[in-house]
């Protein structure tokens, strides 16, 4: 099994709220998600992060990597792998782009997961908390069944784990 495409995917929090924005064309066109996408070659997890936050949001932020979703698709044997951020401590003015619009803040208890990817409902929550998390879904069936979800509670023993 080979890692065909690897993504980031960042999410800004303030307080009780997480801002998220309503993808207007591409890969997940129609959803609400955070900002992200492909890792381009040459950059690292980071560069590329902080890179697709700023094209789709105009924000800069300090970015932390807490989580690592791997979807597999056996049929044919690769996976897509999806580093997490989060951030509450940002900057610059928030502006909608071509591709994220409209971009606005939701409260923590009210996200819109019907209107989101249907495997976040399983690990979007564990941003809210302070461990390290990785989770595999296996996506050549129809509910994207999660496979396998790990907690860690330092940076160090995640990384070990992830593919970077």
């Amino acid at each position: 099994m080979f890692v065909k495409k690897l993504y980031s995917l960042i999410f800004i929090k303030k307080g009780n709220t997480v801002l998220l924005g309503y993808k207007t064309r591409g890969l997940g066109v129609g959803l609400w998600n955070g900002f992200g996408g492909k890792v381009e070659p040459g950059e690292t997890l980071l560069e590329g992060a902080s890179r697709e936050l700023k094209e789709e949001c105009n924000l800069d932020a300090k970015l932390n990597h807490i989580g690592c979703v791997t979807y597999i698709n056996n049929n044919k044997n690769h996976a897509d792998v999806v580093h997490i951020f989060k951030s509450s401590s940002f900057f610059g003015e928030i502006v909608e782009s071509e591709e994220m619009a409209p971009i606005r803040w939701f409260r923590v208890d009210n996200m819109p997961y019907e209107k989101m990817w249907p495997d976040t409902s399983k690990w979007l929550p564990l941003i809210h908390n302070e461990d390290y998390f990785d989770v595999t879904f296996n996506v050549t069936n129809e509910d994207n069944r999660c496979m396998r979800l790990t907690l860690y509670n330092n940076y160090d023993e995640f990384v070990k784990t992830v593919t970077l």
